[in-house]
């Protein structure tokens, strides 16, 4: 463990992270196994969470793959259940999976409306429920909100990194 580790140990601690095949939760997962923690990596992408195991046992951690789908009750029952039998509890669950559909608001449907709050919302609340029995939870969220009306105001909250020297002081 490198030493800037050594007083965030987790180990003997479980974790479940949602959304590990890539990304932000790939790099979670890895760096949770890093620290010592034993991980469980769900998403639906089963080449993802392959390479995701790989990558955190070739650094010398444990990860086991949870196939898990967050919109579908189901599944993340059956993932949550299968990650607490392969990992012996949780301790940690990262709810990190989220899609993200850049588009005006006004052109926002109904059936993508859906979908977003099923992963976003829905999934993350109830992979919550059911790991909430065997440990606690860590909400990953992007905060990315924009706002579009025929006016054409585009976004109503953007972080931009600034461009003067002063203000760019604070960002490094």
């Amino acid at each position: 463990m490198p030493q800037s580790l050594q007083r965030f140990s987790l180990k003997g601690k479980r974790a479940l992270v949602t959304g590990a095949s890539r990304g932000i939760g790939q790099a979670l997962a890895a760096g949770l196994a890093e620290a010592g923690a034993e991980v469980a990596v769900s998403a639906r992408d089963h080449t993802g969470l392959a390479a995701t195991v790989a990558a955190i046992g070739k650094a010398g951690g444990k990860a086991v793959p949870v196939i898990m789908d967050v919109p579908n009750l189901a599944s993340v029952r059956d993932g949550v259940g299968a990650a607490v039998e392969a990992l012996g509890g949780i301790d940690i669950l990262i709810n990190n999976a989220g899609i993200e559909e850049v588009r005006p608001s006004l052109d926002v449907d109904e059936t993508l409306w859906d979908r977003i709050l099923d992963t976003n919302l829905k999934g993350a609340f109830f992979c919550a429920q059911s790991a909430a029995p065997a440990g606690c939870a860590i909400w990953v969220t992007a905060a990315r909100s924009s706002i579009s009306a025929p006016s054409a105001l585009r976004s109503a909250f953007q972080l931009r990194r600034p461009t003067d020297r002063r203000s760019q002081a604070f960002w490094e």
